[in-house]
């Protein structure tokens, strides 16, 4: 167990160093919600290493009070992301006046592989592509070369949390693919998952 939590761990550090297109996959809303007023917000990020959860966690905050939400990070009081866990909150949610926390943690990864044809393909090269397979044949029937490209994509699920009920109140999960910036990485995720709680109306 302790393994298969590491190897996610280091999923979601993978994923905030890659620049990423991020789409909802879902979202839901507990029935008569209605965010507390005022309203304040601890987020955490449950990641592979703390400069990854300390990049999520502070985008997170940076684009909530940009709505006018009040937002901390939980590294400001339990800096060991290993020790995050209900007990340990609990105190520091009631003495710091937290009415909701956000936790955003990887659920799956998910890799495919598809064939990607070589690039010089012209009207005088005696070719012909079919749309159907995405195979490209020569006038012999000989197949081109191409390669093999493999694509990751990240399942994360993020949660909103009542710290007076301890009920979720709303949950959202979103798909992640992976190129090659971080600080794009990270802000895809987080700005997909803000507008998605801006249009159900949780802040």
């Amino acid at each position: 167990m302790k393994k298969a939590t590491r190897l996610i761990f280091f999923s979601f550090a993978l994923l905030l160093s890659a620049c990423a297109s991020t789409q909802i996959e879902e979202s839901w809303t507990l029935p008569g919600y209605t965010p507390a007023s005022p309203q304040k917000v601890m987020v955490v990020a449950l990641a592979g290493s703390e400069t990854m959860r300390e990049a999520f966690e502070n985008a997170f905050v940076k684009q909530l009070e940009a709505l006018g939400v009040s937002a901390v990070q939980s590294k400001r009081w339990l800096p060991d992301s290993t020790k995050v866990d209900k007990e340990a909150l609990r105190p520091i949610l009631v003495q710091n006046s937290i009415t909701t926390v956000l936790i955003s943690s990887i659920r799956g990864v998910e890799k495919d592989r598809t064939f990607q044809p070589a690039e010089q393909i012209g009207p005088t090269d005696n070719l012909f592509r079919n749309f159907d397979t995405y195979q490209v044949y020569d006038s012999s029937g000989q197949h081109e070369t191409g390669s093999y490209v493999e694509t990751t994509e990240y399942l994360l699920e993020t949660n909103l949390f009542n710290t007076k009920t301890e009920k979720l109140s709303w949950s959202v999960t979103t798909r992640t693919a992976q190129t090659k910036d971080m600080k794009s990485g990270v802000d895809s995720v987080v700005s997909a998952v803000i507008n998605q709680a801006t249009d159900d109306n949780v802040f």
